[in-house]
């Protein structure tokens, strides 16, 4: 997988957490996306990052809005 082809699925990452936590703050959920993503930058094998980067983020997200809510 090349470098642009791996940043396109991440940003499509970014679109379906948008989507499916529309409560969310949109800077959340691209700084969420970032992190994970460049957390994995390291690893040799790219075919999974994109997954890999959605599953980090949406359990991270989730954790943020339910602590959010418990606050409020």
């Amino acid at each position: 997988m090349d470098d642009e082809t791996e940043e396109h699925l991440v940003e499509r990452v970014e679109e379906r957490l948008a989507a499916r936590y529309p409560e969310a703050p949109r800077a959340l959920i691209t700084a969420i996306v970032s992190e994970e993503y460049h957390g994995l930058d390291g690893g040799r094998i790219r075919a999974y990052v994109p997954t890999l980067v959605e599953n980090g983020a949406r359990t991270r997200l989730h954790r943020a809005l339910k602590s959010s809510s418990a606050d409020g």
